[in-house]
């Protein structure tokens, strides 16, 4: 300090304790230490990988995403056939163009003959008989014979014409029905074949959907097992993904660990106070020694601030 009416410094030093020195030093020790143990980035498994049941049912969709499509070809085969199907045209038979011929009777000439044999015989019978009646009337060879033999002869004449007209007409009535049987049943069983041809045209139209309807429930039936079953192993990978979740928690809680414990000595030492030098340079003290007191004032004021901080 400099003589009366001249200029002063004045300095004011805060000293720390050693002990608090020594523990800084630790905690700043302990720091060093930490950091060079200290833990690297988590290197292992982040995300859970899919099961092998996961990859074997994707894989199971992705071969089989196309099951029900040779069923649903088939089936539209089908409706395309059905659709297309056109009926037969039933066309009624006419008796006026039917060949009568295979219908007629082929015993009617043999009876017809034998019938025209028998009237013969008739007739033969029927002039001896009048030839004996001449002879006894001694009317032999007379015109009264030959009347009678005249009238048997076309008595039998006009038999044997009457039996084969019924005859022939017998049988070509008898062969007219046939054919118009034939020519019925025929046109009977046109309507049945057009009737089944629809009808199966319709079955097949409703096969194609039945068909198409089947394929389409397996193709169902199968997304819907294989969803299932991704959903089983989701859960599997899902509980995976949870362990390897819990391994990398417990590797950053034992990476901050150590951290954490370094923490409470940090924190004492942020609160430790420091050593620290004012300097103060005014007018020299007079006699009285006024600056003096102040210079002891400040200092104690400083100490005072620092150990208010802790």
């Amino acid at each position: 300090m400099s003589g009366g009416g001249g200029t002063q410094t004045v300095v004011n030093k805060t000293e720390i304790p050693q002990w608090v020195q020594e523990a800084g030093q630790r905690n700043l020790a302990a720091a060093y230490d930490v950091s060079r143990s200290l833990q690297g980035p988590y290197e292992g498994q982040r995300v859970a990988s899919m099961t092998p049941g996961q990859i074997g049912t994707i894989g199971a969709i992705a071969n089989n995403y196309a099951l029900a499509q040779p069923a649903y070809a088939y089936a539209q085969q089908m409706a395309a056939q059905a659709g297309q199907y056109q009926p037969t045209q039933v066309q009624a038979g006419q008796l006026a163009s039917s060949d009568l011929s295979p219908y007629m009777n082929p015993y009617t000439q043999n009876v017809l003959q034998t019938s025209l044999d028998t009237l013969n015989q008739q007739r033969l019978a029927g002039l001896n008989q009048a030839s004996d009646a001449a002879i006894k009337a001694r009317a032999f060879g007379g015109s009264r014979q030959a009347i009678q033999e005249a009238v048997v002869n076309a008595a039998a004449q006009q038999q044997a014409g009457q039996l084969a007209a019924n005859l022939m007409a017998q049988n070509f009535a008898q062969a007219q029905a046939a054919a118009s049987g034939d020519i019925q049943r025929q046109m009977e069983a046109a309507r049945l074949n057009q009737a089944a041809g629809i009808t199966g045209a319709q079955l097949g139209l409703t096969g194609a959907q039945t068909l198409g309807g089947l394929a389409g429930a397996g193709q169902e039936a199968f997304l819907t097992g294989a969803t299932g079953a991704l959903a089983a192993q989701s859960a599997i990978q899902q509980q995976q993904q949870a362990e390897l979740d819990a391994a990398r928690q417990a590797y950053q809680e034992q990476q901050q660990f150590p951290l954490t414990q370094l923490q409470i000595p940090l924190q004492a030492l942020g609160v430790t106070p420091y050593g620290q030098t004012n300097t103060q340079t005014g007018p020299g003290p007079s006699g009285s020694g006024l600056l003096t007191g102040l210079g002891a004032a400040a200092s104690a004021a400083s100490i005072l601030s620092t150990l208010a901080s802790l």
